[in-house]
């Protein structure tokens, strides 16, 4: 018995060793395409030239045999190190590798959005859909000034509105600013741009001031720190840009709109395939 299982296992030794190293096997044998296989993953001919040429800044014809015997060798090492980090999971606890990994994906999910050019109509269209969103930028000067009561305020806005100097006004009812518009710890009464005054006011102030033309005072607007009188200095309203004006714009964000549609439809299809589990206080 002894001699039979000696018998069996060389023989199953030979023949593995054989089916191993024989030539032409898929073990052994390099596709056409490719110039060298690691761990059963090509490194593509391609690449390599590409590579090759790119790392000795000359064409491909004119590189030597050590040259491309040395770029071989590196992209065999770049591939033992990159299926090395799959293997040991490394996208699931290194944040950089995760967001390459992440941007790689997307990246190939837009790829035919990037390279779609669209065309004049398409790009008007979208133009006449979001008109609002192509206009120049507006422009306040202005002073967001506190009462320490809704009266007081409301007496204030009236005298203001009669004509009174602002500054007499101030004296006479006791009005102090907010703070929120303050350049080097003075009062900025230069140009604001809208967009920076939405930042600094909530909403119920802002609604109150985004209306205002120039020499106009908003109705009281009750806070925390007491009632906000909003005086509008000067204001220039946005402009609405020409569909010429606004095009490259128009352009980017046709594309950016498009790529988020595709990123979109391209989670839902990977989600509907995941099996996800949520804790329950996070379910939905």
């Amino acid at each position: 018995m002894a001699l039979f299982a000696s018998g069996a296992i060389i023989g199953l030794s030979i023949a593995g060793y054989g089916l191993f190293t024989a030539k032409g096997t898929r073990s052994r044998a390099v596709p056409p395409e490719a110039v060298a296989m690691v761990n059963q993953r090509q490194i593509l001919r391609s690449d390599f030239m590409t590579q090759t040429q790119t790392q000795f800044s000359a064409p491909f014809a004119q590189t030597s045999m050590a040259q491309r015997k040395q770029t071989i060798e590196a992209m065999i090492d770049e591939e033992l190190m990159m299926q090395r980090g799959l293997e040991i999971d490394l996208p699931s606890y290194d944040p950089d590798v995760r967001n390459a990994l992440v941007a790689g994906v997307e990246l190939e999910v837009t790829a035919d959005v990037l390279a779609q050019q669209p065309t004049p109509e398409q790009l008007r269209a979208y133009y006449e859909q979001h008109q609002d969103q192509y206009s120049s930028e507006g422009v306040m000067q202005l002073r967001d000034l506190v009462a320490t009561s809704k009266d007081s305020a409301t007496r204030a806005a009236e005298e203001l509105r009669h004509g009174r100097p602002l500054e007499t006004v101030i004296k006479q009812y006791g009005l102090t600013d907010s703070g929120r518009f303050m350049d080097a710890g003075h009062v900025d009464t230069g140009d604001i741009f809208q967009f920076a005054v939405r930042a600094k006011l909530d909403d119920a102030l802002y609604q109150a001031t985004a209306p205002l033309k120039t020499g106009e005072v908003s109705a009281p607007v009750t806070r925390s720190d007491g009632a906000h009188l909003i005086v509008m200095i000067q204001h220039r309203f946005p402009v609405r840009q020409t569909f010429e004006q606004a095009s490259d714009r128009v352009w980017s964000d046709f594309k950016k709109d498009a790529q988020a549609k595709v990123r979109a439809a391209n989670l839902a299809y990977l989600r509907s395939r995941a099996d996800i589990i949520i804790a329950p206080e996070y379910a939905r």
